[in-house]
């Protein structure tokens, strides 16, 4: 197998001095454009791959972000991901992802190992708020970390998010406007708090009451954990509405309830989180919270970049925190009022 190619080896080619060969190759200005043009031509020809290790020993920078996911089946977290390691490599930055399984300890152990790996940042949807001290310390040591969950606390850093208690809030009082009063709920447990608070603070200030029977905590949010948990709460609980933290588990509430011959939104009305693709081509358009993920993974990398830029000076001033409100966007699958 033959050797990588060095700068060396360009320099030989074009018989070029190596340092005119590396300026060249970071297009700088100092070389003419006659120059830069023929050495990148001849990195090309030879398949030359730039010593990203070399070069991060020079600048002192890895060209290289970490970002952490509770779950990689969740498609927001997912979305988000992709979108932001998009926008990073336009910039000349590659993405490092691990999974947690919203386990807090191996959150922990995630973010002790990028740090290892000297990423220059570090982009967290966390699990709770069980590692905000650790969070609070590494930015003090100039870690630059940009949060993509918020809640009722002050975070340990610097956020972008997406309001979800609003989210869940606004989501809710549609249906109580509506006239329903039974409004069934599917959760995904802890990990969705600010939308369980927001559903409950729905039912209180529309003089529901809150019935803990009509709550159903799931462990993933895809299709069957939506099925499995209409099937468990529509015949015995008599709900008449129903919200669900992804629209996952809203699309496949809407399979079991279809299956049973009940008309949506007549006979059941159904909201989901999120407003992917999906379910704006189901076979009843869905009505669903839309998270803004575009809106929301620019002003991340915006946000990071920032801090990378103020390294030497962010630790020591409040953490920023940027919060974008939801919409609910109404579709077929709910806005029958109930006489």
């Amino acid at each position: 197998m033959s050797r990588r190619v060095r700068q060396e080896d360009i320099a030989k080619e074009l018989g070029l001095s190596i340092n005119t060969v590396s300026l060249a190759l970071k297009n700088s200005k100092r070389i003419n454009e006659e120059t830069r043009q023929k050495v990148q031509q001849v990195a090309k020809a030879l398949n030359y791959i730039p010593n990203s290790i070399a070069r991060s020993l020079v600048e002192k920078k890895t060209k290289v972000i970490g970002f952490i996911v509770p779950k990689i089946t969740n498609p927001v977290q997912i979305e988000t991901a992709q979108l932001i390691e998009r926008k990073l490599i336009k910039k000349g930055y590659n993405m490092m992802l691990m999974t947690t399984d919203s386990d807090i300890n191996y959150e922990s152990y995630a973010l002790d190992i990028l740090v290892s790996r000297q990423v220059d940042g570090l982009f967290l949807f966390p699990t709770n708020k069980q590692n905000q001290e650790k969070i609070k310390m590494m930015r003090s040591a100039h870690i630059p970390i940009v949060l993509l969950s918020g809640g009722n606390y002050e975070p340990a850093s610097d956020s972008v998010y997406m309001n979800q208690f609003k989210g869940a809030y606004i989501a809710a009082s549609h249906l109580a406007q509506l006239g329903h009063r039974h409004i069934g709920f599917i959760h995904g447990g802890v990990g969705n708090v600010e939308k369980f608070t927001g559903y409950q603070q729905a039912l209180m200030d529309h003089g529901i009451e809150f019935n803990p029977e009509l709550v159903v905590s799931v462990d993933n949010f895809n299709y069957e954990q939506g099925y499995l948990s209409a099937a468990e709460l529509i015949p015995a609980k008599k709900v008449t509405a129903l919200l669900a933290s992804s629209d996952y588990l809203a699309l496949g509430a809407l399979r079991w309830c279809r299956e049973q011959g009940m008309r949506v939104p007549e006979d059941i009305a159904i909201v989901g989180f999120d407003n992917l693709e999906a379910a704006q081509y189901a076979e009843i358009p869905l009505t669903s919270v839309a998270y803004r993920v575009e809106q929301l993974s620019t002003s991340a990398v915006e946000l990071m970049f920032k801090l990378l830029a103020e390294q030497d000076k962010f630790s020591t001033q409040q953490p920023e925190r940027i919060v974008f409100e939801p919409a609910l966007e109404i579709r077929s699958s709910c806005g029958f009022k109930l006489k």
